[in-house]
């Protein structure tokens, strides 16, 4: 018994936290706005473009692929789709 509650603890453990929403206010709310209202994504750009230009950079946009791990700049360009 005691064993099961020690390996459903490390399960938990183990699942990743997502860090999309604390990602956004701390580098993207400050230009882009609490509702993508400052700087609005472009119309034209695919959500593949905007991943790029999250990892990248583009313009005074600096690159932000030092601080995302796998899969984060794909949840980042979802996250701020939905709220604008």
């Amino acid at each position: 018994m005691i064993l099961l509650m020690i390996l459903a603890t490390l399960a938990i453990a183990d699942e990743p936290v997502d860090r999309t929403e604390s990602i956004y206010a701390s580098y993207c709310v400050s230009c882009h706005g609490e509702s993508i209202d400052k700087i609005p994504l472009k119309p034209e750009t695919t959500t593949e473009d905007r991943v790029a230009i999250i990892g990248a950079g583009v313009g005074a946009m600096p690159p932000y692929n030092w601080i995302l791990q796998d899969g984060e700049a794909e949840k980042l360009v979802k996250y701020m789709e939905s709220i604008k």
